[in-house]
């Protein structure tokens, strides 16, 4: 009987439509589902950065919330499934995936598609610092105004390196997330930018001054 509900819900999960701007960044999307009685019951669908459960939630009391996570692999769409165990603590999904599957239970999905999930959230982790920075460096050059000019120059040199350094992460970013949805399993990323080599590099090019 309850392998017939598992796929009653898992049948509902399949025909869950997927769509939004993250979709088309290429950032996996998250579909949570629960039985309520006889009937499936969508929860929510969010991106990875921003799947998470919340147990206080009256509905999920005492429950197992079913899965589905739409992703790319070597190109092409693909979808995967599993069952989290009953939650008791608020926690980011993945955290609750990685305990299930360290704990050895096969239905919460496969251990692969866990490490997966792990790159595209750091990805996603960067992309957010990224922009941050990039909106305050912003911020920061809009209100350099009234400074004297010296000091402006040099704040000015400083954001300009900044925003440049940053601009590379987001390419960064671009790049491993192409790497992970469309190139073979275990194709490595490329190295990280390092800060200070960047900036070193870039007030040489520029003759901005010494960091």
């Amino acid at each position: 009987m309850k392998k017939d509900i598992e796929k009653a819900l898992m049948e509902f999960l399949m025909d869950v439509r997927t769509t939004g701007q993250e979709r088309k960044k290429g950032i996996p999307l998250i579909t949570f589902v629960y039985k309520e009685k006889d009937r499936a019951v969508l929860l929510k669908v969010l991106p990875l950065p921003l799947a998470d459960i919340q147990p206080e939630e009256k509905q999920l009391a005492g429950k197992e919330v079913l899965y589905r996570v739409d992703f790319f692999r070597e190109g092409e769409a693909k979808v995967s499934f599993g069952i989290l165990p009953v939650v008791k603590k608020s926690a980011p999904f993945l955290a609750l995936l990685e305990d299930a599957v360290k704990s050895g239970d096969r239905r919460a999905g496969h251990p692969w598609l866990c490490d997966y999930l792990k790159f595209h959230s750091a990805l996603c982790g960067l992309e957010a610092l990224a922009r941050r920075e990039l909106s305050f460096a912003g911020q920061k050059r809009q209100g350099s105004a009234g400074e004297e000019e010296i000091s402006r120059k040099t704040q000015d040199g400083y954001t300009l390196a900044n925003t440049a350094y940053y601009s590379e992460v987001l390419s960064y970013v671009r790049t491993g997330r192409d790497i992970l949805n469309a190139c073979p399993a275990g194709t490595p990323l490329p190295p990280f930018p390092d800060r200070s080599a960047f900036m070193a590099k870039w007030y040489g090019e520029n003759r901005q001054g010494s960091l």
